[in-house]
């Protein structure tokens, strides 16, 4: 079998030089590739990471989440003092207790308790008595084991009335307070 060996390489490179002959140059190629076994060899591909061209929303400082919390527990429940009077009606109590809860969330956040009055009564005196007014509530919190240095009070008479005085439930609805944020330590 050694004079055959010759001979079938020879017939190979026959066959080889005919076929790239007539089937032109492209036609010898390299064979297909072959596919993996296990599809889990493949790495995936890398995903591409954007970054953001803005920075994101910053967060919201916890004296304002409190804030927000006072204002929606004292939304349609108006702190309510009597006519000409600096007493609080037990409604008001009720409602200073739910903000001594809040208050104790966070024992940094510090408030301005402004006072308001109607319109009834005289220009000089309204102020006073909502000055009056907001130091009873600052008492009532501190009652409540708020600390005082965190409160402070201003009295703004009928200056802001949050709805109109025309009637008697329009003046029901100024007699009231509201928590405004300060810095603590800051005198008003």
């Amino acid at each position: 079998m050694q004079g055959k060996d010759p001979y079938l390489a020879l017939l190979g490179l026959f066959i080889l030089g005919t076929v790239f002959l007539f089937c032109g140059e492209g036609s010898v190629t390299s064979p297909p590739p072959v596919a993996f076994e296990n599809p889990a060899e493949i790495p995936p591909p890398i995903p591409k990471i954007i970054e953001p061209r803005s920075s994101p929303v910053p967060p919201v400082p916890a004296t304002a989440v409190l804030k927000k919390k006072i204002d929606e527990l004292l939304m349609g429940t108006t702190m309510m003092f009597p006519i000409n009077s600096a007493t609080l009606l037990p409604e008001g109590n009720a409602v200073l207790n739910s903000v001594a809860t809040i208050l104790q969330e966070d024992p940094t956040a510090a408030f301005e308790v402004g006072g308001h009055t109607d319109n009834v009564g005289s220009e000089p005196t309204n102020p006073i008595l909502s000055a009056q007014r907001a130091k009873a509530v600052i008492d009532y919190l501190i009652s409540k084991g708020i600390v005082a240095d965190r409160l402070a009070s201003k009295g703004y008479g009928a200056s802001r009335p949050i709805t109109e005085n025309s009637t008697e439930e329009g003046r029901q609805q100024n007699r009231q307070i509201e928590f405004s944020i300060r810095t603590k330590g800051a005198q008003s």
